[in-house]
């Protein structure tokens, strides 16, 4: 609006101009002129009054506004002060808290590690017990095996010297059926003699156990003839009494008792002889074997069985790395490492190679490859034998980690491995590969393992074993990896002889670490 008044006033002042030059320049009448100079005049004062009021309108609101956002101000000020304040107030109880939780945490990671190793302290003593129990029933089978040995070769001495002594029984008594019928003979030829010449020689001269014998006893007394069914030799406690009974009847054949020398047998006092008809068949002095002798002798109460492998020993809930003492199917109990952490745990290591400050030698026998060899913290091969026992009766996987001397780590896993048994020379089988070494294995599918004392590769030119450092492996044509090789540190000149694997390092460099695992398939 003002701005369009200024604008009228513009245009007035113009035209009155041009009208006072116009008249001025003709010549005429001024009083028009006067009068529009007088209408400007009150024009231009106007004006000047509305613009002095706008001035001052304009310095008011302009204070006003000033004033205003002054206020506003010191408000915002204020409130972004007491802001600061309960946020530095807040920052503060924050910081107590953290401090607070800090220290409860802290406190708690105490805790929580005194109770883990006082359970794993506990473990170890639990697995030591179950070591030690283990060894102990092992200890006390080995000497029951060897007491039932020496029971059996005492039983069968035994049995020996019964028979021995039964046949001598035999002899003993054939000499007294032979001196029986002997004195019987005898007997009668002195009766008839003593019936010619008188009974009166007779009764005045008795001999020796004749009818004056029989008064005084009548029956056998401690001297006995061969048909008397008792022996002073207390036969009951031999369990020999069947003997008695059986040889004296087998030897006399039912002979009656002689009541004396002089006369014939007396019925009245005539004693039955034990026939074969009076022996039952219990009354058998030498039975037969028992049934069961060729049982196995190694039967005993059962013990909870020993694990099979670090699978098993997971399963017992013992989740740290270290050797464990497991029991292979059909061998003695051995001790392993078991690898705990890599990929879910459960593996059993079959052969390790690492970074010491003394290595053993890997130049071994056949024999020493199948039963193993080493120290299972440090170096070892866990055995030819246990490796089949172990992966024969359910699917296994196969791993093996692996790290160089740059600090670089690769690893090889297989999906399928077994190792067959002594007969196909522990033939390998495994497939499957993943990882990100490379598949070095590949090339000892299928192959019969070797040792410099039994080459069973398939070079022409000579021994794989020989000529790669003294290691068995299943070599093949000479393959790809080598674990068994000699130690070395890294890149090295001349034969392939080190610890390699060929599909992430070549042949001629030696890793600084290489261990290869197996455990059963899910």
């Amino acid at each position: 609006m003002l701005a369009a008044g200024s604008l009228v006033v513009v245009v007035l002042l113009g035209a009155a101009s041009a009208d006072i030059q116009f008249q001025t320049f003709e010549n005429g009448p001024v009083s028009p002129l006067r009068t529009l100079e007088n209408l400007v005049r009150l024009l231009q004062k106007e004006v000047t009054d509305i613009r002095k009021e706008v001035h001052t309108r304009m310095d008011t609101m302009k204070y006003e506004l000033t004033c205003e956002i002054r206020n506003l101000k010191d408000a915002l000020t204020k409130e972004r002060e007491e802001a600061n304040a309960k946020v530095d107030e807040v920052a503060l109880q924050m910081n107590d808290m953290k401090k607070k939780v800090k220290r409860g945490l802290r406190r708690v990671g105490v805790q929580n590690d005194d109770i883990k190793g006082e359970l794993r302290s506990q473990k170890a003593e639990l697995f030591a017990v179950r070591n030690s129990v283990y060894d102990a029933r092992e200890e006390v089978l080995d000497k029951g095996n060897l007491i039932l040995r020496k029971v059996n070769a005492t039983n069968g001495t035994l049995v020996c010297h019964i028979t021995d002594l039964r046949s001598k029984l035999y002899k003993i008594n054939n000499n007294l059926a032979f001196i029986s019928d002997e004195h019987k003979r005898m007997m009668e030829v002195v009766s008839s003699l003593y019936g010619r010449n008188g009974a009166k020689n007779f009764g005045s001269n008795p001999l020796p156990g004749s009818g004056a014998a029989t008064e005084t006893g009548g029956e056998c007394n401690d001297r006995l003839l061969p048909g008397c069914s008792y022996t002073p030799l207390d036969t009951h406690e031999l369990g020999l009494d069947a003997v008695n009974k059986t040889f004296l009847n087998d030897s006399l054949g039912g002979i009656q008792r002689v009541a004396s020398l002089g006369g014939a047998p007396d019925p009245d006092r005539v004693e039955k002889t034990w026939d074969s008809e009076d022996i039952s068949p219990e009354e058998t002095l030498f039975p037969t074997m028992p049934e069961d002798c060729n049982d196995d002798k190694r039967k005993y109460l059962e013990y909870p069985p020993m694990p099979r492998d670090c699978k098993d020993v997971f399963d017992l809930g013992f989740m740290e790395d270290g050797a464990y003492r497991i029991q292979p199917p059909g061998l003695s109990s051995r001790e392993v490492y078991c690898d705990h952490h890599t990929a879910g745990g459960g593996w059993t290591v079959m052969v390790a190679r690492r970074k010491l400050p003394r290595h053993i030698s890997f130049n071994r026998s056949w024999h020493e490859y199948e039963v193993g060899f080493g120290d299972p913290n440090k170096e070892y091969w866990i055995g030819l034998k246990a490796l089949h026992a172990l992966t024969s009766g359910r699917p296994h996987q196969l791993r093996a980690d692996m790290d160089d001397w740059e600090g670089n780590a690769a690893w090889a896993s297989y999906s399928f491995f077994s190792v067959s048994g002594e007969e196909d020379k522990y033939r390998l089988k495994v497939s499957g590969y993943t990882g990100t070494a490379g598949d070095s294995l590949r090339h000892s599918h299928l192959q019969m393992f070797s040792t410099v004392d039994s080459d069973n590769d398939q070079e022409n030119w000579g021994s794989c074993a020989r000529g790669r450092g003294g290691g068995g492996w299943w070599w093949g044509r000479c393959a790809c990896t080598q674990p068994t090789g000699q130690y070395r540190r890294g890149r090295y000149q001349g034969p392939e002889r080190g610890v390699t694997w060929w599909h992430w390092k070549d042949s001629n460099y030696s890793l600084k670490s290489l261990v290869l695992k197996f455990r059963p398939l899910e």
